[in-house]
């Protein structure tokens, strides 16, 4: 089974998420991906927490809008089946909403969905890749009402 853990730990953006909601997307695409059971944490924060943590572990100084860490228990390095945090700026998340006319929610729900998607194994580094990777976000995104 499927766990997702979603955390706000930012406040200054007065959030209000479908929490149930939320994690039944995401656990549907884990299981239509055909991914193993384990624990998936989401982290709502902030740009300054981002920024920060954008320099600490990719060396870039720059606010993002999700960074995705895939984590295995690997020999040494156990880690409870947790199969990967993801860290979501909700102040990139409102900016951006705002720039494409749509909810924070909306925004919140696709950096959650894309970051999950580089936690399976789709990358965007190169055009085919992304191609790929925005057309299976996009499928998925289209399933969320709002």
């Amino acid at each position: 089974m499927h766990k997702i853990n979603i955390y706000n730990n930012q406040k200054a953006v007065n959030l209000r998420v479908n929490r149930a909601r939320l994690k039944d997307i995401l656990k549907y695409i884990l299981k239509r991906e055909r991914r193993l059971p384990g624990i998936y944490n989401f982290v709502f924060v902030d740009n300054k927490d981002i920024r920060r943590i954008n320099r600490q572990y990719l060396g870039r100084s720059n606010v993002t809008d999700v960074i995705a860490f895939p984590l295995s228990d690997r020999p040494g390095m156990p880690t409870d089946n947790i199969k990967g945090e993801i860290f979501v700026s909700v102040e990139e998340a409102l900016r951006q909403s705002r720039k494409r006319d749509i909810s924070c929610n909306e925004e919140i729900t696709l950096y959650c969905i894309h970051g999950l998607m580089h936690l399976i194994g789709y990358d965007d580094l190169t055009v085919s890749q992304r191609v790929k990777m925005e057309r299976r976000q996009s499928t998925y995104l289209k399933m969320v009402k709002y």
